[in-house]
């Protein structure tokens, strides 16, 4: 969207101050496009590591395996509840999993970690 069809929408008064501020300031092109797409994996990572538990399993997991029961013990929750936590992290591959015998034992992916926090760093 572009910035004059912005300034269009906007009523009267506010309109006016935009424009005088523009007129002032020089700042604002009115024929620059506005982009406010958000990839959608970035948006999905974005919202699971904005879930405090998520997180706390995530710091957890960064430079150790651990498995779901020590990741409940340690942040006094349900297994049940980790092991929900823990798919959603894996269907965008932040944590990597690894089986021995019945347990699973599973680690933060650092590699793609950083390739989204490369991608927040580009859009803003």
């Amino acid at each position: 969207m572009k910035i004059k069809e912005l300034i269009e929408s906007l009523n009267d008064k506010q309109k006016k101050t935009v424009l005088r501020c523009m007129e002032r300031c020089n700042l604002i092109d009115p024929e620059e496009d506005i982009d406010i797409s958000l990839d959608r994996n970035l948006s999905r990572f974005l919202k699971l590591v904005g879930n405090p538990i998520r997180f706390q399993i995530l710091k957890m997991l960064k430079d150790r395996e651990l498995c779901v029961c020590l990741i409940s013990q340690a942040l006094n929750q349900d297994q049940t509840l980790i092991s929900h936590h823990l798919r959603a992290l894996k269907e965008l591959n932040l944590v990597t999993e690894k089986r021995e015998g019945k347990l699973k034992f599973y680690r933060t992916n650092a590699k793609e970690i950083k390739k989204y926090l490369k991608m927040l760093e580009d859009v803003l």
